[in-house]
């Protein structure tokens, strides 16, 4: 039976295909195991008349069971 544990992250970038990109990208850095993903709130701000994209992205992932011996 496998556990899983959900992470919260916040990712930015010009579109929010790419703030979710940057969030995931980042979590498979030191992650194993990544089995799935929900944006939970996306907002932006506006600088230099440019939109940036901020996203809250919770992670699921399965904990890896490590035999002690």
């Amino acid at each position: 039976m496998a556990v899983q544990k959900a992470l919260d992250l916040i990712g930015e970038g010009p579109t929010v295909q790419d703030a979710v990109s940057e969030a995931l990208d980042r979590a498979q850095l030191t992650l194993e195991g990544i089995t799935s993903f929900r944006v939970q709130d996306v907002s932006g701000v506006i600088g230099d008349g440019q939109p940036t994209y901020r996203v809250e992205v919770r992670v699921w992932f399965t904990l890896m069971e490590k035999l002690h011996g």
